[in-house]
């Protein structure tokens, strides 16, 4: 009908609400208004050769807002209007107000090549685009750099995506970063490159860490995203950023105090009040430790073709014919990468045979035994709990420094120890935090 007369039928469904689709109506009741409407008014209708439609000149016709038009658009079968409307949407800081989010999450079905929540995701970003603008920091990557980012949306092999990911965090900077995540957030359906995004993300900002902790502008920049991430509403990496403004000190408060007291947005104070707080949880969490060296395992690998599977993989983790205990830790530390956006599971592809590989040169399991568990459950003895522990047993033995950066996203994530005294030592631990702070 539609098609038929060029119009749009807005009819009221079981709530009373004026929708414009009839799917998961309850009882039909819009079902019925529209065929009322027809059988009423279908003999006012004229066939018009010049249009080729039906038009009924006597009948009052309301032109559609802006917003509605592009809602059209957003759950149109063809990708490239519905994006090109969602873009417009965020570009031009169209507000969707509460009538026509409550349309979008009852009746409308937007385009698959939009985020899930795609309307939070407008607000999310148009809220990011509006603190920007002020601050002179890109809303968008340079052409090159762009490009090279949409390349971690294709099918490639896991080789190909951890080295494409290696390359993106030299590339990209602290006043870059932002843009890349407008960009990224766009596709976050796309899981595989979410989980990208997140392993990136996740080293960027702790290799640049005191860059951004000592520049006011970039700290509240980062203090708004922590707010904007936490209401976007959906699981992934991009909830834990908080994790890495835990147990800040020195000249670090000193600069969150300052953006706080400076700052008129009420996110970045809310954030800034919520870091200065101690976290017990964050700082109870760091070191994830199970360690007996003496528990041999049940199963010996092969190196040499652990290490062959890890170059495929495009982690190299030997310097000659000697482990590089420095690159292994960072390996560690961060290849459990969550999805930025959407993410649940960690990735843990090079991880396993990493964990392997450890076993094999140091002829222990630490007491975990031949199988991974479920990261999930506490005490569970998996990749992400494993890789904890072998970072603990490294410092243990004296083979890798201490670690000054702050916590991987994925940190946040790691049980408690199985230690009896494991209660007892995290409170005493709270405790003087909380004195020396």
């Amino acid at each position: 009908m539609e098609q038929a007369t060029g119009l749009q039928l807005g009819v009221q469904n079981y709530a009373a609400d004026t929708v414009y689709t009839l799917e998961y109506d309850h009882y039909d009741v819009a079902l019925h208004h529209y065929n009322i409407f027809w059988a009423r008014h279908y003999q006012e209708f004229r066939w018009n050769q010049q249009l080729a439609r039906f038009e009924a000149p006597n009948l009052t016709v309301y032109p559609r807002s802006v917003v509605r038009q592009l809602l059209d658009q957003i759950v149109s079968q063809d990708s490239s209007a519905a994006f090109r409307a969602y873009t417009i949407l965020i570009e031009q800081g169209i507000q969707v107000d509460r009538t026509y989010r409550k349309e979008a999450a009852m009746g409308f079905f937007a385009n698959p090549s939009l985020p899930i929540f795609w309307d939070s995701f407008v607000a999310s970003k148009q809220t990011l685009r509006a603190y920007l603008l002020p601050t002179g920091l890109p809303l968008t990557l340079p052409t090159a750099l762009a490009a090279q980012s949409r390349q971690l949306l294709q099918p490639l092999s896991f080789g190909q995506r951890y080295r494409l990911e290696n390359q993106l965090m030299q590339e990209l900077s602290p006043q870059t970063v932002t843009a890349f995540e407008l960009l990224m957030l766009d596709y976050q359906r796309n899981a595989l490159a979410q989980e990208s995004v997140g392993r990136i993300l996740d080293v960027l900002y702790s290799r640049y860490w005191p860059t951004i902790i000592a520049d006011k502008v970039l700290l509240a920049l980062y203090l708004k995203k922590v707010r904007v991430y936490d209401e976007l509403g959906i699981v992934g990496s991009c909830n834990d950023l908080a994790v890495k403004l835990s147990g800040l000190t020195g000249s670090a408060r000193r600069t969150l105090l300052a953006v706080q007291d400076a700052t008129s947005d009420a996110d970045v104070r809310k954030a800034a009040r919520t870091a200065l707080r101690p976290h017990q949880r964050h700082e109870s969490r760091r070191t994830f430790s199970l360690v007996r060296p003496g528990s041999r395992p049940t199963v010996t690998y092969n190196p040499d073709s652990l290490r062959h599977v890890l170059q495929q993989q495009g982690l190299i983790v030997y310097t000659g014919s000697q482990l590089d205990l420095a690159r292994l830790d960072t390996a560690l530390k961060y290849d459990a990468p969550l999805g930025f956006v959407g993410g649940h599971m960690p990735r843990t592809t090079t991880l396993e045979p990493l964990i392997r590989l450890l076993e094999a040169t140091f002829r222990t399991d630490l007491g975990f035994g031949a199988t991974f568990g479920d990261w999930r459950i506490s005490g569970s003895p998996s990749v992400v709990h494993r890789a904890r522990a072998w970072q603990a047993y490294l410092r243990q033995q004296g083979l890798i420094a201490k670690d000054n950066a702050p916590i991987s996203f994925v940190q946040e994530n790691t049980f408690y120890t199985r230690f009896k005294a494991s209660r007892a030592k995290r409170r005493i631990k709270v405790f003087l935090y909380r004195l020396s702070h």
